[in-house]
């Protein structure tokens, strides 16, 4: 004789319920700091990407005369905000070369979101310095805060 299923056995139990949800709650203490750490790397490679856009289309602002011009006058400098957007009356934002820049890009478009530059703001701040090599009279354009990862212990000028 076929024994017949009983109807009053439906479902999971208690017991199996906990189970599950304390298995479930160690893989997330688990994964959870991972992911968290995958994220901020992210950013920080989206902010170091977007600061070496902007020093690309810099460069190529260089070769109208009159940015030359206004970079024999001496330094520019593109400074970001606490809020991570680029500080709109930075040097380099004015005259030839802000006119260049603006022409190719949208300087609102650039927003450091990375809490390795934005925690203790405006500390962390990168500064973009577009300078001319007084040996070479080639145009450089260098960051003094960066970093390639956001264990890295200090950070460290970059040229582009």
């Amino acid at each position: 004789m076929k024994k017949q299923k009983s109807l009053t056995n439906k479902g999971f139990s208690l017991v199996e319920l906990i189970i599950v949800v304390a298995i479930m709650a160690v893989l997330i203490g688990v994964l959870a700091p991972q992911y968290l750490r995958y994220v901020e790397r992210t950013r920080l490679q989206r902010d170091n990407t977007s600061m070496g856009e902007l020093a690309n289309v810099i460069k190529m602002a260089t070769a109208e005369q009159s940015v030359i011009e206004q970079l024999a006058t001496g330094d520019l400098t593109i400074e970001f905000k606490n809020d991570g957007t680029v500080n709109t009356a930075s040097t380099a934002l004015t005259g030839a070369l802000g006119d260049e820049i603006k022409a190719t890009m949208d300087t609102a478009d650039i927003k450091l979101s990375s809490n390795t530059y934005l925690v203790d703001a405006p500390d962390n701040l990168p500064t973009l310095t577009v300078t001319i090599n007084d040996t070479t009279n080639q145009i450089e354009v260098s960051s003094d805060k960066w970093k390639d990862k956001p264990t890295d212990t200090s950070y460290v000028p970059k040229k582009f």
